[in-house]
C-alpha cells in the first residue's frame, strides 16, 4: 500500500513533467522602465513595481520621507480616492503591501492568474501615483509612530550597525522615522521627492507567473509612471571601526 507521501511525491513529479521549464525575461522600454518576469505556470502570481527610491535617495534633513512613502501606499492617487483603490485591490483578491529597504521603494501584490490585467492597473497608481494629501498625513502619522513602537530587536541594530558603518553618508539613513523627525515632512516634501524618483528611469516592473508581453503592453500603453531619468544617490564609503584599523595595522 502506498503512503500518502509517495503519492504526493508521484502526483508533484507527473505535474511538473507536464509543465514547461520556467522562462525568464527582461526587457528595457523606450521610456526606461525595466519590465521581467519569471514565468513558472503558477496559479498565483506576484505584481512588483519597484523604485531606486530607498532611504539612501533621502538628503540630510529628510530621514523619514521615504518611511512616510511607504504608508501612503493604498490612500488617495493621483486619479483615483483611496477607497476605490483598495475596493478594487480586494474585489480581484489582491494581497497589497508596500516596503522600502536602503535602495528601493515599492509595491507588490500578490494576485490570482486570471487577475493580473486588473492587479496591473491597481498597481500602478498605488506605487507611482500617491496624491499625498495634506489630510492623510495626520493619517499616517499614527501609522509611522505603530512601525516605530513596533520595532524588533534586529530592526533598531541593523540601523545601528548602518549608522556605525556608513555615518555622514547616504547608507546610514535608517529604515524608520527617527522619533523627532515624525510629522517634520510636508506633503510638499513628499511630492517633490516621488517626482524625482518615481519615474520610469528609476523604476522596474516585476512579476511571477505572468505572461511577458501582457507586461510590456501595460508599460508601454497603460502605465501611469511618469516619465524621467530619476536621481542618484550620493556615495556612501565604509568608514573602518578603531578595532578594524588596529587589526589592520
Amino acid at each position: 500500500m502506498l503512503s500518502r507521501q509517495a503519492v504526493r511525491g508521484a502526483h508533484h513529479a507527473a505535474t511538473a513533467k507536464q509543465l514547461p521549464a520556467p522562462v525568464e525575461r527582461v526587457t528595457k522600454l523606450g521610456s526606461g522602465l525595466t519590465v521581467a518576469s519569471f514565468e513558472m505556470h503558477g496559479p498565483l502570481s506576484q505584481l512588483v513595481l519597484a523604485f531606486r527610491a530607498g532611504t539612501r535617495y533621502e538628503q540630510s534633513h529628510q530621514n523619514g520621507l521615504v518611511h512616510a512613502i511607504r504608508c501612503f501606499a493604498g490612500r488617495d492617487t493621483n486619479s483615483y480616492p483611496g477607497s476605490s483603490v483598495v475596493w478594487s485591490a480586494a474585489d480581484s483578491g489582491a494581497n497589497i503591501r508596500s516596503f522600502a529597504t536602503r535602495d528601493v521603494f515599492g509595491v507588490a501584490f500578490t494576485v490570482t492568474r486570471d487577475q493580473t490585467a486588473r492587479a496591473l492597473s491597481i498597481l500602478g497608481h498605488a506605487g507611482a501615483q500617491p496624491a499625498f494629501k495634506p489630510w492623510e498625513l495626520e493619517d499616517v502619522l499614527p501609522l509611522v509612530r505603530s512601525d516605530i513602537a513596533h520595532r524588533t530587536s534586529y530592526d533598531i541594530v541593523f540601523d545601528d550597525i548602518h549608522r556605525a558603518a556608513f555615518r555622514n553618508s547616504a547608507l546610514a539613513n535608517p529604515l524608520y522615522a527617527p522619533t523627532e523627525r515624525v510629522g517634520k515632512v510636508s506633503t510638499n516634501d513628499l511630492a517633490a521627492f516621488a517626482k524625482k524618483h518615481l519615474v520610469t528611469g528609476s523604476a522596474i516592473l516585476y512579476g511571477t507567473n505572468i505572461d511577458h508581453d501582457t507586461l510590456i503592453a501595460y508599460g508601454e500603453n497603460h502605465s501611469p509612471i511618469a516619465h524621467g531619468a530619476g536621481g542618484s544617490s550620493s556615495t556612501s564609503d565604509y568608514k573602518v571601526g578603531i578595532f578594524e584599523a588596529a587589526r589592520f595595522r
